[in-house]
């Protein structure tokens, strides 16, 4: 008996060992069949062609190879190593083909074709493509469902497709078009911003580097880079590979008939910023860190090496960055950065970007920086114009191009800018850019055009990006801000609403003025602020925030929307604007009230309820009417007996408010009266208040006027 149950368990163990086998059998065949379903992603391996050729052991090959990029004339190109499957957690397809090789035969047009872009440097072309394809090109026509045999042309076609499109033969060429031939020394970091700055443009995360020992040293050679594609063959950054370079490797070019760009450049181009358009975007800092110093002067971005085409070399110095420790007033004061983090690495970067470049051309040691920086300096403070005339350029704006103009947000006309520009420097010596911000676009900097001695100005022609209509923003001295003290606002028992009449503010400030102000706004009240204050009016109110200014950025679209059309400003940028009102006069009411002092919205809409449900915007529009006067253009005069009637009428009795007029003298230098705003007295129960005061220094007259223009909306 028990023989017998022995004799059953080797049987048993017999045939599961047999069925495992069986099983592992058909997994593998299975896996022979199917694993290439599984791969979701594609590495393009593109060689620089040149290190292959450099980092050859054998001088024969070396030769052999360089005579054939001379025959190609592919010194200074990327060529194709190969497409292959891959799964992007990083693993390796080993071979596709596991059965014997195909030997693959184009006809000559794709040879022809494929001999430049897909060579074999070091093998045959034949056996390069037959290695390619039976390694991985053979799962990509498997995926397709196609003939492995018949349709290798469709996986060699892909590939050079990818690779041409986006022109990744001329990746070196487009960030280091000047480069002499040898061995350079670049930063892993560096170099992958200049790639995604290029016209590629190629995101870091969708590449990696590799790079092969140099053959002659310790020192890494760049021979490749990985560019990584999802299944669709889209870019991607899903694929799981490192980068194998150090943080600082060698390429080296073939570049046999370039010079160096510090020999090559024939012009400078000294560039001046106009500070506060940068402020536009960046905020209440950067305004904050523009007033520390001297207002609505041009300051210094840099003296660009340049050549005729009007390109400025993408990088001096290649290698690791000469860092800038130590600067002059000069420097500290005129060549200030609005949007990094410190000065020092602005300077770094023109330095090592542009003024390497000064200091190889002029034959002193690169490490020498303040060399350039003077140099800048001097050319900064003392240019020389067509008349021979020595301008200095951080005067070049308020100076010699809009002398006398208005503080707040301009409106510049381009051909105007380039008419004085002319003027001072001649034809095409100039030319000037502009930042767009929020659909308009604002005077970012000014160029003039140096020849390499400094002594005259050299014509590369005339260069702008601008409109036709474009925008400057001049700032004023505000000085310190006057705090409100710091009970007021507990202590203050009423509010000024006030509306303000903007044809008079432009009248005042120009017709940029005017021309910042919406359609809705034209010939009509518009919001100006809730202000608290005293019944005795013995305090001057300050700031209610102190220093502490809350930006604003409204969320709320429909309130935005009223603000943009009811509250605006006619010189300064609206968010500016109401950054005024709400710090020194809404932080204040939020707190009376125990609401949020963060929620200024809260306090924006309770001004527009009390603008738009006393219908303040149309007092003059429904006085006219009622007057049976027809509004036009020019200065229309309002009786004010008239108007008060009218307006007690709505229910404001004249000791409730009062008429605000500024002196305005037209081109015949005769003064007027005309009105600028109207304060409407309330309770902190918004209730009307009387006025218990004397009335206003710059009360309105009896007889005032209101300046109108164009046809009412």
């Amino acid at each position: 008996m028990e023989n017998k149950l022995y004799f059953l368990l080797i049987l048993v163990g017999c045939v599961l060992l047999f069925l495992g086998i069986i099983v592992s059998i058909i997994l593998l065949l299975m896996d022979k069949k199917e694993h290439w379903r599984d791969y979701d992603s594609y590495i393009l391996g593109i060689s620089w062609a040149p290190s292959i050729c450099y980092n050859q052991n054998d001088k024969t090959k070396e030769k052999d190879c360089f005579s054939k990029l001379d025959e190609l004339n592919i010194n200074t190109s990327f060529i194709i190593n190969g497409l292959r499957p891959e799964y992007s957690n990083g693993d390796d397809i080993e071979k596709c083909n596991k059965d014997e090789d195909i030997e693959i035969k184009f006809n000559d047009k794709l040879n022809k074709t494929l001999s430049t872009i897909w060579p074999g440097l070091t093998i045959s072309d034949n056996d390069k493509w037959n290695y390619e394809y039976n390694q991985y090109g053979y799962c990509y026509i498997q995926r397709l469902r196609k003939n492995v045999e018949n349709n290798f042309t469709m996986y060699f076609n892909k590939t050079r497709d990818i690779f041409l499109e986006p022109q990744y033969y001329d990746l070196i060429e487009h960030v280091f078009p000047d480069t002499p031939q040898g061995l350079h020394t670049i930063l892993k970091q560096k170099f992958k911003t200049f790639i995604n700055e290029s016209t590629i443009a190629l995101d870091p995360s969708t590449y990696s580097l590799r790079c092969e020992k140099n053959k002659d040293n310790n020192t890494f050679i760049l021979s490749e880079l990985w560019l990584n594609y999802d299944i669709d063959f889209n870019l991607t950054s899903k694929v799981k590979l490192e980068d194998n370079c150090p943080d600082r490797f060698d390429i080296y070019f073939r570049n046999k008939n370039k010079i160096p760009v510090w020999e090559k450049f024939d012009h400078y181009v000294m560039t001046i910023f106009w500070p506060a358009t940068f402020c536009l975007s960046q905020g209440k800092e950067c305004y904050k860190k523009l007033k520390e110093g001297e207002l609505n002067i041009n300051t210094i971005h840099g003296l660009w090496p340049s050549y005729k085409d009007k390109n400025i070399p993408q990088w001096c110095n290649l290698d690791i960055n000469i860092e800038i420790n130590n600067s002059t007033n000069d420097m500290e004061t005129y060549w200030i950065n609005m949007d990094m983090e410190n000065n020092k690495q602005f300077w770094n970067h023109e330095y090592n970007k542009h003024g390497f470049c000064y200091n190889k051309r002029i034959n002193k040691p690169t490490e020498d920086y303040l060399l350039y920086f003077n140099k800048t300096i001097e050319v900064y403070n003392n240019i020389t114009n067509i008349a021979n005339q020595t301008i200095n350029l951080k005067d070049l704006m308020k100076q010699h191009l809009y002398p006398g103009i208005f503080a707040g947000m301009n409106k510049l006309s381009k051909s105007y800018l380039t008419t004085k520009l002319q003027e001072l420097f001649g034809n095409g010596t100039f030319g000037f850019t502009c930042l767009e911000f929020q659909g308009n676009y604002y005077l970012y900097e000014i160029k003039v055009f140096l020849d390499t001695s400094f002594t005259s100005l050299y014509t590369e022609g005339f260069d702008s990006n601008c409109p036709g209509e474009i925008y400057a923003e001049f700032l004023e001295n505000e000085g310190k801000k006057k705090q409100a003290p710091d009970n007021f606002y507990k202590e203050y028992d009423m509010y000024f609403f006030t509306i303000l009449w903007l044809g008079t503010t432009c009248h005042q400030k120009g017709p940029q003025c005017y021309e910042r102000i919406p359609n809705a706004t034209k010939n009509k009240f518009s919001l100006h602020g809730l202000w608290p204050n005293l019944r005795n009016g013995t305090v001057e109110q300050g700031f209610c925030n102190g220093p502490n200014d809350i930006e604003i950025d409204i969320k709320n679209e429909t309130l935005l929307n009223f603000m943009n059309n009811h509250y605006v400003s006619g010189y300064h940028t609206n968010p500016y604007f109401w950054g005024h009102e709400y710090n020194k006069h809404g932080y204040c009411y939020n707190q009376r009230v125990n609401h949020d002092v963060n929620d200024y919205e809260f306090f924006f809409q309770k001004s527009k309820d009390m603008f738009v449900d006393n219908n303040f915007e149309n007092l003059f529009v429904d006085f006219f009417a009622k007057e049976k006067i027809e509004i036009k253009v020019g200065d229309m005069e309002i009786n004010r007996t008239k108007f008060e009637s009218f307006f007690n009428d709505k229910g404001f009795s004249n000791d409730k408010y009062l008429i605000v007029c500024a002196n305005i003298t037209d081109e015949f230098n005769n003064t007027h009266p005309h009105i600028s705003e109207m304060r409407i007295r309330y309770d902190l129960d918004f209730n009307l208040l009387k006025n218990e005061t004397d009335k206003s220094e710059f009360d309105c007259p009896e007889i005032f006027y209101a300046q109108f223009f164009g046809k009412q909306n």
